[in-house]
């Protein structure tokens, strides 16, 4: 029984920009950066790349066994009954959620926001009730006893999709707490949805070390606050774009639109 598991979601077949996780950035995979920095958080104790069934996704399985990572198959669309099996094969107290389109996930802020989790005794803990941080840095941390709950409340088609989903559009049914940025990041999109994302991560690697993969948040809004040209090329993306999408496919909004 590890306490803090990562589990990494993870799947080649984006609509927007098909292949994403695998592709070169700084010398590596987007997905071997997802991954060390994301198991390089001090109260994390193993990290688990889940991905799914589909044979598009044989390319993740092939990189995570060349590469000495654990990783998990399951459902392509229930993301959610993909993160319970999950734990089922690796059992945790408390799963942190990283997608893996976040190449630049902070293992300080991981820390960070298990250390809030574990001392307010949540049932889940984030940096997205509300968001203060650039999209891409998105941490979510949630008991695996909680997890296991929604699982078995979640009947939306959007509440299977978006693993957490369920919590925060209910968040009167559980004890949250949040990390707030010291710095508004809200208008910095540091993710990798689409092909400008990409020109977005390529530029400002460029100014990161590639021998240190460890590279600090701070060191990162740095280089944007001395670069600022580097954001032009997806800025006014919706940082919500994807779970809305799935929202107004039930013919519904969001909690909290």
């Amino acid at each position: 029984m590890m306490i803090n598991q990562v589990i990494i979601q993870a799947r080649m077949g984006s609509t927007r920009l098909p292949g994403k996780v695998l592709l070169p950035l700084h010398g590596r995979p987007v997905l071997d950066w997802v991954v060390r920095r994301s198991e390089s958080a001090y109260q994390v104790n193993r990290a688990v790349v889940a991905t799914s069934e589909l044979a598009e996704d044989d390319a993740i399985v092939e990189w995570c066994k060349d590469n000495g990572v654990t990783c998990v198959r399951g459902s392509s669309d229930d993301v959610l009954a993909r993160f319970l099996h999950t734990v089922e094969l690796f059992p945790c107290d408390n799963v942190v959620r990283i997608t893996a389109d976040c190449p630049l996930v902070d293992p300080g802020i991981i820390d960070s926001i298990l250390a809030l989790h574990l001392e307010a005794g949540a049932d889940y803990s984030s940096n997205e009730v509300p968001p203060t941080f650039p999209v891409g840095f998105d941490t979510e941390v949630i008991k695996t006893d909680v997890l296991n709950k929604i699982g078995k409340l979640a009947a939306l088609k959007s509440h299977r999709e978006h693993v957490t989903l369920y919590v925060r559009e209910n968040t009167a049914d559980f004890k949250i707490v949040n990390l707030d940025s010291t710095i508004d990041g809200r208008k910095m999109r540091l993710t990798l949805d689409r092909p400008e994302d990409y020109q977005v991560l390529q530029d400002l690697m460029r100014y990161l070390s590639p021998v240190d993969h460890l590279f600090s948040y701070y060191q990162i809004l740095q280089v944007v606050r001395n670069h600022p040209e580097i954001l032009q090329a997806n800025s006014g993306i919706d940082q919500f774009e994807g779970v809305k999408k799935s929202a107004r496919s039930e013919n519904r909004k969001l909690a909290w639109e």
